[in-house]
């Protein structure tokens, strides 16, 4: 019997001629592969007319063999193929040998269409592989150690993480060629807080896993960050001169008032205002891991324009100067500055998310959302004003406990969702009957 076998880490399945089965995130398929970006029934396996098995794409992401993506596929032999992109999930596909292929094998003979070696008119049959001449040799080794007309071929070399990675190798020569004779402090800040910043996006999206990255969410994304530009100068500047404290204070009510706050509504309020025009426009909910991705997106946007326009500039000037610190503060700026942003405002973006897609306890959400990162910022700065002196333990605490808190949040989005989900008093139906648990009878549905 050709029977297939299907493996998927740790799951292994034989599947016989005449069934008729799926590959998915649906709980009853033949594999299940618990990935948000992988299609409930991703991929169909059945028994073609031609006698042999059949491999159909119905993911709307694809998928793909050989880095190539396929739709259908007659499974001749063993295929590794990958789910939803040239790097996704990997499930392999082994065809049991035909019987024919079988027999010919055990009797040592080459099974019908394949080729027998070729008679060279001495009668010496020249060995598969071997080349005539010395020149030949040495043009096969180098290929085969150097195959570099092999790799500008390959599409697996032009999938976007590595052209990406090549990218960012060679960015910082070319930026050392251009900014040679620059004089503006703030182009520089500019530039080495930008080439951090994605980065930094790419972590958050895989700590997240919000799912695949779609063009409403890019559009999204671009009007979080050119809000962000907007919004730093109309909004947060003239509400820290206004209210931030002195160099002199140690208020930590004046820091989470007139810091801590007028940062996080920043870089909160484009987010929170898109998902309530999704919502009331186009009648849509985003899951809560995407609005706390895209929330960190604001934060990395403030932090960058922070960094680059206040603080890079100054730890250069300290640079030149001779000061040693401005080495590290300027590292820290750069590598650090918006990933702290990133972490509050990615906090803020789970509240905003769970109080969109569930109104009963909405503002009570939004408002826990806005004050957990704004007291965080507050008492992070507060660690900075000169009331500890020049120990600096409380404010690695403080950032240890930011980083502890996104983590959680990223990690658990999606079963406190489902727990709010099935929680009456954000659920907003009877106590007594939880419809999402109802079994509907069939035929009613």
């Amino acid at each position: 019997m050709n029977e297939l076998t299907v493996t998927f880490g740790n799951q292994r399945v034989v599947l016989r001629p005449g069934q008729n089965v799926y590959i998915g995130r649906q709980h009853d398929s033949a594999v299940v592969i618990d990935d948000l970006r992988v299609s409930r029934q991703h991929v169909r396996l059945s028994w073609g007319p031609q006698g042999g098995w059949v491999l159909e794409n119905l993911g709307h992401s694809g998928t793909f063999v050989s880095g190539q993506r396929v739709t259908q596929l007659y499974l001749t032999h063993a295929v590794e193929a990958r789910l939803v992109a040239p790097d996704g999930p990997t499930v392999l596909f082994e065809p049991a040998a035909a019987p024919a292929t079988q027999a010919a094998a055990a009797a040592g003979r080459p099974h019908v269409g394949a080729q027998a070696p070729q008679m060279p008119p001495g009668g010496v049959a020249q060995p598969p592989g071997v080349p005539d001449s010395a020149a030949h040799l040495t043009g096969g080794v180098l290929h085969t150690l150097i195959p570099v007309k092999t790799w500008l071929t390959n599409p697996t070399l032009r999938q976007w993480p590595r052209l990406l990675i090549a990218a960012y190798a060679l960015a910082p020569l070319v930026l050392l060629i251009l900014l040679q004779n620059t004089t503006d402090l703030k182009t520089i800040g500019w530039v080495y807080c930008l080439y951090v910043a994605p980065l930094w996006a790419f972590v958050f999206w895989w700590l997240i896993r919000p799912g695949p990255i779609r063009r409403l969410h890019l559009a999204i994304a671009a009007i979080i960050i050119a809000a962000e530009f907007i919004l730093i100068p109309a909004l947060t500047i003239p509400w820290e001169k206004a209210l931030a404290p002195g160099n002199s204070s140690h208020s930590l009510i004046r820091y989470i008032y007139g810091v801590g706050l007028a940062e996080e509504i920043t870089k909160a309020l484009p987010v929170l205002v898109l998902a309530i025009v999704l919502l009331k426009v186009r009648h849509t909910k985003l899951d809560v891991r995407m609005w706390m991705f895209l929330a960190t997106l604001s934060g990395l946007t403030f932090g960058v324009y922070e960094a680059s326009t206040v603080y890079v500039p100054l730890d250069i000037i300290t640079i030149a100067k001779g000061g040693a610190i401005g080495i590290p503060e300027f590292i820290e700026r750069v590598f650090v500055d918006g990933l702290q942003h990133a972490l509050w405002a990615g906090v803020a973006g789970f509240f905003i998310g769970l109080g969109t897609n569930y109104r009963r306890q909405r503002i009570l959400l939004w408002s826990l959302g806005l004050a957990i990162p704004a007291v965080l910022h507050g008492l992070n700065d507060w660690s900075l004003s000169g009331v500890f002196g020049t120990d600096l333990w409380v404010w690695i605490l403080i950032q240890a406990f930011s980083v502890f808190l996104f983590l959680g949040y990223a990690a658990s989005a999606h079963a406190i969702e489902q727990e709010v989900r099935h929680t009456p008093i954000f659920r907003g139906q009877s106590m007594l009957i939880d419809g999402s648990q109802l079994q509907v009878p069939p035929g009613m549905g």
